[in-house]
């Protein structure tokens, strides 16, 4: 497995230990409330509860704005932060923008809910329990992954490696150690626990060569059959087993069909079952496939070969880092892979300098664009012109003064709800520093 950085396995174990004291709070605070009353009684818990949630955030988001350094000291060097990062700006809020107040609404509104429907008193309240726990984990995750994120982009020469807990779902495993450049957002879902180790690294090879590459196939072993099965579902386990790429038998579930038996998935132009299929050949799931064996009375070596038709066995075999195309350091999503020569030269020389322009669009991180962005669009706005009506980013010829676009000089007028939702989608953008979170 991975040689994680003891700092960030420090880190990891203080994220846990705080997600640990904030339940145990929520908990307590649920613990009082009146049954008859739950939502004007859980008001009042939520102002003793609060204090408590924002100064756990903030401890969570201090070490996540700092442990980084340590991590990338222990490779043998140090990349000191342009900026350091204000772990306050992550307290107070949840991850999705919204208040934490707001957001620690959302249980008795569950339980209410329930109860409306005619559920028990008790058993509305356990459910309602069970959404704060989920909050609450996440948020405290959620603060420190933030203020990482944002500490990385913040240190020249600085990328990440996703670590994933013990135990984690397929979704999170087939991510394990994955090298990301600064500007890579970190998906994540409700109590997803992996985390990041900042490094300075600068591609995938170096982070293999530095050991910092978990392997995803090693995590699968050393689950009982039974786990294996419970987390990647019986047919696709199999599929692993029998030599299954596990991204492919991950990712397959995205395109599912209600029975499934099919995926849309990989049958795109560029997608790793194209090849193997004929013209208008459906592709099959693993879950498919063990069907139609059982059902034909085929054998293993039957059931090995439709997998490899179908794009599930590849040729490379099963890679930790990953068989799947794209699999390698690129120009960003405004590089067109290397194409557009702005952007290239942009990427390029920020590589080279391990200084990044902050004027520049090419060099932002994501989240630095989407607000960067959200922001013009809504000064454009405000301006009078409709940011959205025109060609081009916003609707003036050179919105950014960089002589990159020339398109948009036709004047629209702003209507007030284009400017509503300027100022709307700013907000938003302004309260979570441009992050978006999958969920």
């Amino acid at each position: 497995m991975a040689s994680i950085p003891d700092a960030a396995q420090r880190h990891y174990r203080l994220i846990q230990r705080l997600q640990l004291l904030a339940v145990g709070s929520g908990r307590r605070a649920w613990d009082r409330l009146d049954g008859r009353a739950v939502g004007r009684s859980w008001d009042e818990q939520i102002a003793l509860l609060y204090p408590v949630v924002t100064a756990i955030q903030q401890r969570s988001a201090v070490s996540g704005a700092t442990y980084s350094a340590m991590t990338i000291a222990e490779q043998g060097t140090y990349l000191p932060p342009s900026e350091f990062v204000d772990p306050n700006a992550f307290v107070g809020y949840a991850s999705d923008g919204r208040t934490m107040v707001s957001l620690l609404t959302a249980p008795a509104a569950a339980a209410g809910s329930r109860m409306s429907q005619g559920m028990a008193v008790r058993d509305a309240l356990l459910v309602g329990r069970s959404v704060l726990d989920r909050i609450l984990e996440t948020q405290v995750a959620d603060a420190a992954r933030q203020a990482a994120g944002a500490d990385i982009a913040s240190r020249p020469g600085a990328g990440y490696v996703r670590v994933v807990s013990v135990g984690a779902c397929s979704r999170c495993t087939v991510l394990a150690g994955r090298f990301y450049r600064w500007n890579k957002g970190f998906l994540r879902h409700p109590n997803c626990n992996c985390s990041h180790v900042g490094t300075s690294i600068t591609s995938q090879a170096e982070a293999i060569t530095k050991g910092l590459i978990d392997d995803p196939y090693q995590a699968f072993s050393e689950l009982s059959e039974t786990q294996q099965d419970r987390i990647y579902t019986k047919a696709g386990a199999k599929a692993i087993r029998e030599g299954a790429d596990i991204s492919q038998v991950v990712n397959s579930r995205r395109g599912m069909t209600p029975n499934g038996l099919f995926t849309t998935e990989g049958t795109t132009r560029f997608g790793n079952a194209r090849t193997g299929l004929r013209a208008g050949q459906r592709r099959l799931t693993p879950e498919g496939i063990y069907e139609q064996a059982e059902r034909f009375g085929r054998d293993r070596q039957w059931a090995v070969e439709r997998l490899r038709e179908h794009g599930y066995i590849l040729p490379a075999g099963q890679i930790p880092t990953g068989a799947l195309r794209g699999q390698r350091e690129g120009f960003g999503q405004l590089g067109s892979g290397g194409r557009r020569r702005a952007a290239r030269e942009a990427i390029e020389e920020a590589r080279r300098t391990g200084v990044r322009d902050p004027r520049s669009r090419y060099t932002m991180t994501a989240a630095e664009r989407r607000l960067n962005d959200a922001r013009r669009r809504y000064e454009v706005a405000l301006s009078g012109r409709s940011p959205y009506s025109s060609p081009g980013f916003g609707n003036t010829p050179d919105p950014m003064g960089l002589g990159l676009n020339r398109g948009g000089t036709r004047f629209v007028p702003v209507t007030p709800t284009e400017l509503a939702m300027a100022e709307r989608e700013y907000r938003a953008y302004l309260a979570t520093g441009g992050q978006i979170f999958d969920r």
